[in-house]
């Protein structure tokens, strides 16, 4: 059986290089686990279904895994679902763990584990959140008109989003919020890339 193959874009190692520059050793070990975990999910829900992981690839935009086999917008609603519902899962055990040790690592790692669960729930692709809408518009509309709802709902997630972003940083309570949002706003797919272009892509 061939083994996954890794590819690394450019905005990827821009990103890491900017998440090594600004985070020390133990946040970005812990951001590194959490979605280590979050993939997991993914990948094992894959397998489930009996699909067959082809690449991994690492770009601006995040991590996009390619896959082979036939899903069904069940299979994909639940593929999509499994990555933040490993991420909690893990967040919670993380947690329990770092009370009993007294181990702020754990700790860290729950949180952020948590905050990449709850972000990536959000309606709006190319998040996981926006990959359950889109199957559940697909399975109860005509294809044109699911994707269409689905881009609606992405930019005014992403819109919605922004502006709580640049209010939390008029209020002076940092600009994490507001640089998610435009990285969300940057990352919506464009209104030519269709489901079945995006078919077999997690």
């Amino acid at each position: 059986m061939r083994k996954p193959r890794l590819r690394v874009g450019a905005g990827a190692i821009l990103c890491a290089s900017a998440l090594y520059l600004l985070l020390d050793y133990e946040t970005l070990a812990a951001l590194l686990l959490a979605v280590a975990v979050h993939e997991l999910g993914h990948v094992l829900a894959l397998r489930l279904l009996g699909g067959r992981v082809r690449e991994l690839r690492v770009g601006l935009t995040g991590l996009c895994i390619t896959y082979t086999g036939r899903t069904g917008y069940a299979g994909q609603f639940f593929a999509a679902l499994a990555g933040p519902a490993a991420g909690l899962a893990f967040a919670f055990f993380a947690a329990r763990l770092g009370r009993e040790w007294e181990s702020g690592f754990c700790c860290l790692s729950a949180g952020i584990s948590a905050l990449l669960s709850a972000f990536n729930l959000l309606p709006a692709l190319p998040l996981d959140g926006g990959r359950m809408l889109e199957a559940v518009l697909c399975a109860a509309l005509p294809l044109e008109r699911a994707e269409r709802a689905c881009a609606r709902v992405g930019t005014a997630t992403g819109a919605v989003l922004l502006a709580a972003g640049l209010t939390l940083l008029w209020m002076g309570r940092g600009a994490a919020l507001a640089i998610a949002a435009v990285w969300l706003l940057f990352s919506l797919p464009d209104s030519g890339q269709s489901l079945a272009k995006r078919a077999g892509v997690m």
